[in-house]
């Protein structure tokens, strides 16, 4: 194995430009098998499970939403425990809050197996995840999550208010992993010497 081979496999932080390059990358692969989906053929007269995996101002939104297509729904939402008083002055209607009981990002594996047993005896129809966009951490951690509860009934709800639904979702995660994969090694062969500089070293950039 060569020396350059050796470094490559090292594990090593990106650089600024790698993680952009990543951000970006990562964006376009979860956006494409999302198929558009009609808010209108959702079972909102079933328990409906939302994951605050973003913003307030997201979930907001989806709760408006959500009151219209169901004016009184069966609502269960899970978030940090320390958002509960903010996301009850904010909703619109009742719900069920199901505090995340771990601190961070959500993980599958940081849910009790009775409370995932409980989850999935609740009858969701629809289990909910609200897209973050590019600054979205751990997608697939969340997808793991609600797809371990209902995988059939997963959807994101958008920024633009719109929903889809994942198709694949699996497959989708294996090919960004190799595509992420050789996002690295390309930047490694293009940038080896500058952890946070440019892609291409000075007077390099416009080479062919």
């Amino acid at each position: 194995m060569s020396e350059a081979d050796d470094r490559l496999s090292a594990p090593s932080a990106p650089s600024r430009a790698a993680r952009s390059l990543k951000c970006v990358l990562d964006r376009l692969v979860q956006d494409l098998p999302l198929l558009p989906l009609d808010p209108a053929t959702l079972p909102w007269d079933r328990p409906i499970f939302v994951l605050r995996s973003a913003n307030m101002t997201r979930l907001r939104a989806f709760l408006d939403q959500l009151i219209v297509h169901c004016p009184t729904p069966v609502l269960h939402v899970m978030s940090h425990a320390s958002d509960e008083d903010a996301i009850r002055a904010m909703a619109p209607c009742e719900f069920t809050f199901h505090a995340y009981p771990a601190r961070g990002q959500y993980r599958l594996d940081a849910i009790p197996a009775a409370m995932l047993d409980g989850l999935r005896a609740a009858g969701f129809g629809t289990v909910l995840y609200l897209d973050a966009g590019t600054w979205g951490e751990r997608l697939g951690e969340a997808e793991r999550l609600l797809a371990a509860i209902l995988e059939s009934g997963m959807v994101s709800f958008h920024g633009d208010g719109t929903y889809a639904r994942a198709v694949d979702w699996r497959r989708r995660r294996r090919a960004e992993a190799a595509l992420l994969r050789l996002l690295e090694w390309y930047q490694f062969k293009m940038d080896p010497g500058f952890p946070d500089g440019p892609v291409l070293p000075a007077g390099r950039q416009h080479a062919a």
